[in-house]
């Protein structure tokens, strides 16, 4: 007998304790361990998880390929293809099965490295569907020693796989950041303090415009610190978006070992041609708001850039969309269409031709 079924191992859960359950697991062959230790485990309310895993540690049973197999198992039947994904602004309940299922990988610290690399997975399957609140959920279910543990457990002798997913994990830290940055800035942006109504001023009594002067200097003194705020939060918004768009050593989600796994650089790939554009144009957005027009210019000149070959990430309609913005900002800071700070005169192209 090489597996068993939902029914017999149901019956097991229901006749014997969860403790007796992993004792009797523990006198099978490891592979019928696994096998009975995931269907049994699996229905485990989370507070009963931790003693079931100490328990199978105890007996030397492989605890982390029950955990794998179980979370595999949920994401299997509830992840569907990224065509199927829809995109929603919320959490649906099948999506938040799958994130919670990353707390599978989360009993022991020698399995941090698997709960790195399959959240990641799950991040760029949520981004690449548009997906950033499930995406963020993810993230969080990663704790935040997570790489501190890992080069604990590695040392110097990480294994590339391992490495790629620390540096993925960066970069997709980097790019949470910027969405959040983002909507702080839209929601400060938006709540500008409205101008109050100055009743009683000129010809009211002494009292009425004295109090009018008190709402004057009240309301300059809500929209300076409105405003200092709004500087302060766009220069974060901006310099997040850049610390995604010209991320260190090589490129954002880029690995810094190949270990030849086609499927993973084509998903990476794909990953870079969705975020980078929608990016730029969010950050487009952010400068021209704030009268930024030159920052606006010269963020054509990092997409033009042979070092970091950001253009290759974007299509022609999207390029075509952002040399449009860059035009109208060059025009409104005083520069040529091509972004020279001062047009060429016809006498001077005369004189060089």
């Amino acid at each position: 007998k090489t597996s068993l079924d939902d029914k017999e191992s149901s019956g097991i859960n229901a006749e014997y304790g969860l403790g007796e359950v992993v004792y009797y697991a523990s006198l099978l062959q490891p592979e019928l361990q696994v096998s009975l230790l995931s269907e049994v485990l699996a229905d485990v309310d989370e507070e009963e998880r931790g003693g079931c895993v100490e328990a199978a540690l105890a007996l030397s049973i492989p605890i982390d390929e029950v955990t794998m197999r179980i979370y595999e198992s949920i994401v299997s039947q509830h992840v569907p293809s990224n065509s199927d994904l829809v995109s929603v602004a919320n959490i649906s309940d099948t999506d938040a099965r799958v994130v919670a299922a990353v707390s599978w990988l989360l009993l022991t610290p020698s399995q941090r490295s698997d709960a790195l690399i399959q959240g990641n997975r799950l991040i760029r399957r949520f981004l690449g569907a548009r997906k950033h609140t499930p995406a963020c959920a993810v993230f969080e279910m990663i704790p935040a020693d997570t790489i501190e543990t890992i080069q604990k457990q590695w040392g110097e002798e990480t294994p590339a796989k391992v490495g790629n997913a620390v540096r993925e994990y960066l970069c997709l830290r980097a790019y949470l950041d910027t969405h959040q940055a983002y909507n702080d800035w839209c929601s400060h942006s938006a709540n500008r303090p409205t101008t109050p109504t100055f009743e009683g001023g000129e010809g009211g009594t002494f009292s009425e415009q004295v109090a009018v002067e008190e709402k004057k200097k009240s309301h300059e003194l809500a929209m300076q610190r409105w405003e200092q705020h709004l500087i302060v939060q766009t220069q974060l918004t901006r310099d997040k978006m850049l610390n995604v768009l010209l991320f260190i050593d090589g490129g954002w989600m880029i690995d810094e070992v190949d270990t030849g796994d086609v499927e993973r650089r084509e998903q990476l790939e794909s990953l870079r041609r969705v975020c980078i554009p929608s990016t730029t144009f969010l950050l487009v957005n952010v400068l021209t708001e704030s009268g930024q027009d030159a920052a606006v210019v010269e963020l054509a000149d990092y997409l033009a850039s042979e070092q970091y070959q950001l253009y290759t990430l974007f299509t022609k309609e999207e390029l075509r969309r952002f040399l449009v913005r860059v035009y109208e900002s060059s025009i409104r800071c005083g520069c040529d269409p091509l972004g020279f700070n001062e047009p060429v005169a016809e006498e001077q192209l005369a004189e060089d031709n």
